[in-house]
């Protein structure tokens, strides 16, 4: 299993995951973060932060970003 760290950027700021997560791909990696932009999609409508231009970085082990999920108005989870 590799271990993935989610980091989470808005605009130009970068908050990085520092436990991580062990999953077995990159596949398992990019359906974990999907259902953190399901959670934080919830979370934003409550609130009306819908409209910001983010994304989840996934990374791996030597920091590098594998995958990149943005968000932002047009973003659709299915």
């Amino acid at each position: 299993m590799t271990r993935y760290y989610f980091n989470f950027r808005r605009g130009d700021e970068v908050s990085r995951d520092r436990i991580g997560m062990f999953l077995p791909s990159i596949d398992a990696a990019r359906a974990e973060a999907i259902h953190a932009w399901r959670d934080l999609i919830f979370i934003g409508s409550q609130s009306a932060e819908l409209a910001c231009e983010c994304e989840i970085q996934i990374a791996d082990d030597s920091g590098d970003t594998v995958l990149s999920i943005p968000f932002g108005e047009q973003t659709r989870l299915h």
